[in-house]
C-alpha cells in the first residue's frame, strides 16, 4: 500500500463514485480503478462494492479507510512539526512608469513561488528612485537610466547597478491603424498621425528626435491613459518596445508594436539598483531574475 492508493480510497469513500474522485484528484478514472484492484489483489480483500447507485465501502474497506485517516492525519502532524515556521516578509520595489507592466507580470511569477513574501510596488520617477534607495525605503528598483545619468547622482559608490536589459523605442499602433501591418514604421509615416505622449524628460527627448512636427494628442506619464488611447485607435504612441509586449492586447492582437526604422534609433539601458549596504535577499535575487527573463522573452 502507497500513500496515492490511500489518498485515492479515501477520496472515492467520500464521493461515492471513482469517476468524481478521479476528477477531484486530477487523474484518470482507469488510473484509480487499477490502482484499487492491484490493492485488493495484494491484500486479498475488496475494498469497495460497485453499483449503479454508487462506490461503496465494503466492511474490509471502512478498516482502511478509517487506518488511511490515520495515517494521513499523522503525516500531516509530522510535516508541521518539521517544517520550519516561515516568517512573513515585505518586499518594497521601485519602478520607473514604463516598467509597471513587466513588474506586475513579475510579481505573478514571483508569488507562486513565494506566498509567505508581501509585495508592494510603488511607482516612481527617476529622482525618486534614486532617492528611496538612498534612504533605504525600498529594496530594489527598476527604471531606464544612462551612465551620465548615474555618474551624476553621485551614488555609484552607495549602490550596485546590474545592467538587465537595452531595450529601444517603437510605435504601438491600433490593429485599427492603417500602419499596422507594416514591418517597420519611418518618421515620414508618422508626420500626419495623432501622437499620445509620455511625459518625461526621457521621453520628452525621444519625442524631439522624432515627432519634431507632429502635434500631439494627449501627453501624460499615466501609462494605461496611453494604452487605452492608442487601443481606442485615436493615436499611436512611440514607447519602450517591452512596454506592452506581454499585454494581452497585444498578445491577441489587438495593439502591434513596431519597429521604428531611423538609422539613429535611440537605445535605452534599464537597470535593477540596489543598495550596496544592504545584503541581497534570495527574495530580491528571485524577483530581479523573474523581471529579466520577461524582459528578455
Amino acid at each position: 500500500m502507497n500513500l496515492d492508493q490511500i489518498k485515492y480510497i479515501l477520496e472515492v469513500a467520500k464521493e461515492r463514485s471513482l469517476t468524481r474522485a478521479a476528477i477531484n484528484l486530477h487523474v484518470s478514472t482507469p488510473a484509480i480503478s487499477k490502482s484499487i484492484s492491484q490493492l485488493e489483489k495484494e491484500l486479498g480483500i475488496t475494498i469497495f462494492h460497485r453499483f449503479r447507485q454508487g462506490t461503496v465501502p465494503t466492511t474490509e474497506g471502512r478498516k482502511i479507510i478509517n487506518s488511511g485517516l490515520e495515517i494521513l492525519s499523522i503525516l500531516d502532524e509530522l510535516q508541521k512539526e518539521l517544517t520550519p515556521e516561515i516568517k512573513s516578509k515585505t518586499l518594497k520595489i521601485g519602478c520607473g512608469p514604463s516598467l509597471t507592466y513587466v513588474i506586475y507580470d513579475a510579481y505573478l511569477l514571483f508569488k507562486e513561488e513565494n506566498s509567505h513574501v508581501q509585495i508592494e510596488i510603488i511607482e516612481m520617477d527617476q529622482d525618486e528612485i534614486l532617492k528611496a534607495l538612498k534612504y533605504k525605503e525600498i529594496d530594489i528598483a527598476f527604471s531606464p537610466f544612462d551612465i551620465e545619468e548615474l555618474k551624476n547622482a553621485n551614488m555609484q559608490d552607495s549602490m550596485v547597478f546590474d545592467l538587465i536589459y537595452t531595450g529601444h523605442a517603437c510605435v504601438y499602433v491600433s490593429k485599427h491603424s492603417s500602419l499596422y501591418h507594416k514591418d517597420i514604421i519611418y518618421t515620414e509615416d508618422i508626420k500626419d498621425e495623432k501622437v499620445v505622449l509620455y511625459n518625461s524628460k526621457r521621453a520628452q527627448l525621444l519625442n524631439e528626435k522624432f515627432l519634431k512636427n507632429v502635434q500631439p494628442f494627449l501627453t501624460s506619464n499615466n501609462i494605461e491613459v496611453l494604452r487605452t488611447s492608442v487601443l481606442d485607435g485615436h493615436a499611436i504612441c512611440i514607447i519602450y518596445d517591452f512596454s506592452f509586449k506581454n499585454h494581452s492586447d497585444v498578445k491577441n492582437g489587438n495593439l502591434a508594436a513596431i519597429p521604428l526604422g531611423n538609422p539613429n534609433l535611440i537605445n535605452f539601458d534599464f537597470w535593477a539598483i540596489r543598495h550596496n549596504n544592504v545584503e541581497t535577499s534570495n527574495e530580491v535575487s528571485d524577483f530581479q531574475h523573474k523581471v529579466i527573463k520577461l524582459l528578455r522573452a
